[in-house]
């Protein structure tokens, strides 16, 4: 008979776990010899391979054990949520200063271009940035509408916990607006930030993309550490674990290295501060 409330819970957790990989025992095998077994699948694409060698890397490179998690991998999964909210927050706080705040818009008060026919190159570059930031916005909203609309039903748990369930349709229906919100939000925030760095030369929204950009590239891990197993991101949508694993080895990087070309190309060496 177990005593304390911890010591239930743990057993509840145990006893979940154990019970989902013996559902799946047939797809998955914990530290397997080949990665097929431990994804549940037969003909993984190489972005999804990727992205469970790179959860492997971050976790000491030791074998494919879903038992195991190191040091890194633990602070990566626990603080890439907190990341993505932290993004469209911030994207909703600007719109609300420039709603209600502000005496002047600040969302879409400048555009992407100048007409500057020297800074041509510059605006190849922040007009590319934007594009790569969209969609990552995208690839992440669209992934995680399929992970809560097409999953096989482990996310029911949500509206028991609240009382309610409602038909499939519906709650299809509100996933895809509130990602679409999300997205949006983001995309603004985004276009807010590049604009403002661009025209208004704003050290503050120049350093507000690149601490964005370590973000980005925290949240995208975790969303990579989270393919593979039963607990797999792959277990409740499929196209869900392709668009994350494309996110990790192609958007990301250029994303990345675009803000950073962006910065630069805000302030080039010919600029002067004082002309």
């Amino acid at each position: 008979m177990i005593g304390t409330e911890g010591e239930r819970v743990c057993a509840f957790v145990c006893v979940t776990m154990t019970t989902k990989v013996a559902r799946h025992g047939e797809e998955y095998e914990n530290a397997p010899r080949t990665i097929e077994r431990y994804m549940g699948m037969q003909e993984p694409f190489l972005v999804e391979i990727m992205a469970v060698r790179t959860w492997q890397c971050l976790n000491g490179c030791v074998s494919l054990d879903w038992t195991y998690e190191n040091c890194v991998v633990y602070t990566i999964r626990a603080v890439a949520p907190a990341f993505r909210i932290t993004t469209f927050l911030t994207g909703a706080y600007l719109i609300f200063l420039s709603w209600f705040v502000q005496p002047w818009p600040m969302v879409f008060r400048y555009n992407l271009f100048l007409d500057n026919a020297s800074m041509k190159p510059g605006n190849v570059t922040i007009n590319v940035c934007m594009i790569l930031w969209g969609m990552d916005f995208a690839f992440l909203a669209t992934a995680y509408f399929f992970i809560w609309s097409s999953s096989k039903g482990e996310w029911w748990w949500f509206w028991s916990a609240i009382g309610f369930r409602p038909h499939r349709c519906l709650s299809t229906l509100m996933s895809a607006i509130v990602y679409t919100v999300v997205a949006v939000v983001e995309i603004i925030l985004v276009h807010t930030i590049l604009s403002h760095m661009w025209h208004a030369r704003n050290v503050w929204f120049a350093a507000l993309l690149l601490v964005q950009s370590i973000m980005l590239v925290v949240a995208t891990l975790g969303d990579a550490i989270d393919i593979g197993s039963p607990w797999g991101v792959q277990e409740a949508s499929r196209v869900a674990s392709v668009l994350l694993g494309l996110r990790l080895r192609a958007l990301m990087p250029m994303t990345v290295i675009f803000s950073v070309a962006a910065v630069f190309a805000s302030w080039p060496p010919s600029y002067c501060l004082q002309c």
